[in-house]
């Protein structure tokens, strides 16, 4: 009873995260506090809010990777890049899900400013490729992202990043459509050791989330997380470690039934 139960699960999420064309969020620094993303700036802003860029405002190159649940069907592979100019960030990111049989590829060109020293928003154009096996073929869909953040105060930040909102539409049958995301929320700094954040994320096909995360600088170089996301219930934690304009950071997302989804990304900032 328990290995269906369990099968109808990870069934159930195959056919979400590959099929839908949803996107987790990217980078191991917000996958380790609890896959909140709207209010962190760093180099995964391009894709996770790419409104952030305009603050990171560095140029950069990353890979991502996820084996979520740790099935190989279910892995994620991620290349990023951000690029300074003078009138603002640029992005590109290209995303892998899945496996021969089923599979979704992202391919998005991003662009992000920064009005002042408080506001910036972000826009990413997405090319989505569904490939749902021998039977149902392969679809190819148009979309876009975008975002704004904007700095309050010097510790308040707050964030909004939205996926989709054009609802496009993935087949015919069943009138299936990609999911619209949105997700919004704060960031505070207490120091320069301490950051939480607080945000909620709803998807058109499911019930609202809640994710939350804090991360704690230890010493110079090395960074400390944990957090925690509801429907479902997942517990996440990781570290990172900045060499100069290396970083490597290193997490897990922990589900009550499925077990552990973990992560690990590195990027270098030129």
């Amino acid at each position: 009873m328990r290995l269906s139960l369990t099968f109808l699960i990870v069934f159930g999420f195959i056919k979400f995260s590959l099929a839908s064309g949803e996107w987790i969020t990217q980078g191991g620094r917000s996958a380790g506090m609890g896959l909140s993303s709207a209010t962190v700036c760093d180099f995964w802003s391009v894709n996770n809010n790419q409104a952030g860029m305009a603050f990171y405002d560095k140029t950069g190159a990353g890979i991502y990777f996820e084996n979520r649940f740790l099935i190989k069907e279910m892995g994620t592979q991620t290349g990023a890049f951000t690029l300074k100019t003078k009138y603002g960030m640029l992005g590109a990111t290209v995303v892998y899900s899945g496996d021969a049989k089923y599979s979704n590829t992202k391919a998005g060109l991003a662009y992000a400013l920064k009005f002042g020293n408080h506001f910036s928003a972000g826009i990413q154009l997405d090319y989505i490729g569904t490939k749902l096996g021998e039977e149902y073929g392969k679809r190819n869909n148009i979309t876009f992202d975008a975002g704004i953040m904007v700095k309050i105060t010097d510790q308040l930040t707050f964030g909004a990043h939205t996926f989709n909102p054009m609802h496009v539409k993935l087949s015919d049958y069943n009138n299936e459509r990609i999911p619209t995301t949105l997700n919004a929320g704060f960031g505070f700094t207490f120091s320069d050791k301490l950051l939480l954040t607080a945000e909620a994320y709803k998807n058109s096909d499911f019930p609202m989330e809640l994710r939350t995360g804090a991360e704690y600088k230890l010493g110079n170089v090395a960074f400390a997380r944990i957090g925690l996301s509801t429907n479902p219930a997942r517990y996440t934690f990781g570290f990172g470690i900045v060499m100069k304009n290396l970083t490597f950071d290193l997490s897990s997302s922990v589900h009550s039934q499925l077990g552990y989804s973990p992560q690990v990304s590195i990027q270098y900032a030129f």
